[in-house]
């Protein structure tokens, strides 16, 4: 009888870490697919049981979830998009003659983008939720790759011979807790992903108190937003603020649009009409003389209202284009897939390309390629890695990466 107790506990024990781990599994499932629309995945849980005096049996138990199902034109957007910022970005230190218009017409956009799609994937949720959501898909990468790119920029400069100097390092550790317009370099695109998270936050503590994008209240908010963006342009352009604080009314313009356009849409008719209206009044503003450099991280926002009303309008018209090319009948795959990486190309890019810069590549083409295809191949890796994954890629569980770690550490003890 008591054998029979001791079987009973054990399957019972068994049951309870089955269904546990299937559990862990769908939850990591619905977070590495995180974009709407909602769609209904069903989690098949088997479990083997065996009762005194009679043979094993097995019980089948279905779990229905609500799982997001990407939406790929999305991640072709986001695609397009960082193949922008890394061509605009190894162009900007180029000779070639083409080099600067090129830059100059990305440089336009392709930040503001960024937000818009966030905006677009934008969902209320009650602030805890958002920000464990955000410290555990934004923060944890941001600090793992800052520390790792960090630790490989001084690995680097010691293969040259460039032996940093104490107060150097010093300047680098300080630099990397102010965020922001204080990274440079190979670190310089860092400031978007805290520009981001207070984005986020900051729009959804009003989005809470108001019924959509076009409340009232939300439109006051955003209405301010971008009058203080283009204040802080005109008196407050060098200030340097911790994780580039002052970066988040401008986005705060661009992250209502997409948040606008999710809800609200926009025809075809709409978008062109809105295209070709901002293009008319940009050409003949540019013709009496108006600067139309955009330099988000700068606090270079072109001209008042127009700059941002420019790069709400070639973003408008990408994600037109975008949606087109999504059609089954065109093969955009690849696209799509960079556009999934776009986080860890983001962070890793502008090592890559000063890194081979330094050591004397100069072709154009082949720094683009590297600057992407490099970071892509990391990506697949971390991906695939579910221990680094939800430290560099903010996908997995976090609990059963530490679990793994620890398991490991104390196999290598023992």
């Amino acid at each position: 009888m008591g054998e029979d107790r001791r079987k009973i506990k054990r399957n019972a024990e068994f049951r309870r870490l089955y269904v546990t781990l299937r559990l862990r599994q769908c939850r990591s499932a619905i977070r590495a697919n995180s974009h709407l629309p909602q769609s209904m995945m069903q989690c098949t849980i088997a479990i083997e049981t065996e009762g005194p005096g009679r043979p094993i049996s097995r019980i089948q138990e279905t779990l229905t979830l609500n799982l997001p199902i990407r939406e790929t034109w999305l991640d072709t957007a986001k695609g397009l998009g960082i193949t922008l910022v890394v061509m605009a970005h190894v162009l900007d230190h180029s000779t070639w003659r083409w080099a600067h218009p090129i830059y100059f017409s990305a440089s336009l956009f392709f930040m503001p983008f960024f937000f818009i799609i966030s905006g677009y994937l934008f969902a209320v949720t009650e602030r805890k939720a958002l920000l464990r959501k955000r410290v555990q898909g934004l923060l944890i990468p941001y600090v793992m790759f800052l520390g790792a790119i960090m630790a490989s920029v001084l690995v680097v400069d010691f293969v040259r011979g460039d032996t940093p100097a104490p107060w150097q390092i010093r300047e680098l550790i300080t630099d990397a807790l102010l965020g922001g317009r204080h990274l440079t370099r190979e670190l310089g695109v860092f400031w978007f992903v805290t520009c981001l998270v207070a984005t986020q936050l900051v729009y959804n503590e009003v989005a809470i108190r108001t019924s959509g994008p076009t409340d009232p209240g939300m439109l006051i908010f955003v209405g301010a937003s971008v009058g203080l963006a283009y204040s802080i342009q005109a008196y407050w352009q060098d200030l340097r603020a911790p994780l580039a604080l002052t970066n988040v009314p401008l986005a705060i313009g661009a992250f209502w649009f997409g948040h606008f356009l999710r809800e609200r849409g926009m025809s075809a008719l709409w978008s062109a009409v809105f295209v070709v209206a901002v293009a008319g009044v940009a050409l003949a503003a540019a013709r009496t003389g108006s600067d139309f450099t955009f330099s988000m991280k700068n606090a270079i926002f072109g001209p008042p209202l127009l700059g941002l009303l420019v790069a709400l309008a070639i973003s408008t018209f990408i994600l037109g284009l975008v949606r087109f090319m999504a059609m089954p009948s065109l093969r955009i795959a690849p696209l799509a897939e960079i556009g999934a990486a776009s986080l860890v190309i983001m962070f890793v890019h502008q090592f890559v390309h000063f890194t081979l810069r330094d050591f004397g590549m100069s072709s154009e083409l082949a720094l683009i390629a590297l600057s992407l295809g490099l970071p892509y191949l990391l990506y697949r890796g971390l991906r695939s890695s579910r221990i680094l994954s939800p430290w560099f890629i903010g996908s997995g569980d976090l609990a059963l990466s530490i679990q793994l770690m620890r398991r490991s550490l104390a196999f290598r003890a023992g």
